[in-house]
């Protein structure tokens, strides 16, 4: 351990500040990387009731709570109040906020889901879908699109990776200049 503390420390003072990376590979990184590492996904704000379904519930109990969300919608589609619904009967801990789950990003829920919320309507309520959490309606509020993280908004975060990479290597170099002009023995 005493080692490497002092090898970092000679590093340090071997390298000094060559390390931070300057505006042109910073720029480069960002431009060779933009459409991978700087994608904001797109979102979908949602809302929904969860009536769930347990693995050991009957066939005629899991009918029951389907008819029970078939039901919920016909109230939504009849102009129901859907955060007063889902504080009411949903099963899920967002119904303390009247069923909002806020925005989402695809891929961050069960592939269900994901599916229904990102090919609905905004406003629509959707059809009844199963999960593995048991029966949902869902409405999505809002919907924002995938869009490019600007370089301004990323370039903070770019120059620190660069910095950290460039450190790693020059560590490892460093280290390895070191242990061919050593002797080394091993017991």
């Amino acid at each position: 351990m005493i080692f490497l503390i002092k090898v970092e420390k000679f590093a340090n003072k071997e390298i000094g500040n060559k390390l931070k990376p300057t505006q042109k590979e910073i720029n480069k990184f960002y431009q060779e990387n933009k459409d991978k590492l700087f994608l904001s996904p797109e979102s979908v704000h949602v809302r929904h009731i969860l009536v769930s379904v347990n693995k050991d519930d009957s066939e005629k109990i899991k009918a029951e709570k389907k008819a029970k969300i078939e039901n919920l919608r016909k109230q939504l589609l009849n102009g129901g109040d859907f955060a007063e619904l889902a504080r009411k009967n949903s099963d899920c801990p967002s119904k303390e906020a009247g069923g909002d789950l806020n925005f989402i990003k695809k891929g961050q829920t069960v592939k269900a889901f994901d599916d229904a919320a990102f090919s609905q309507e905004k406003n629509a309520i959707g059809p009844v879908i199963k999960t593995e959490f048991g029966y949902h309606v869902i409405q999505v509020l809002d919907r924002k699109p995938a869009k490019k993280i600007a370089l301004g908004e990323v370039k903070d975060r770019i120059s620190a990776f660069l910095e950290q990479q460039n450190k790693s290597k020059a560590f490892a170099d460093i280290l390895k200049k070191l242990q061919q002009n050593a002797k080394i023995t091993t017991y």
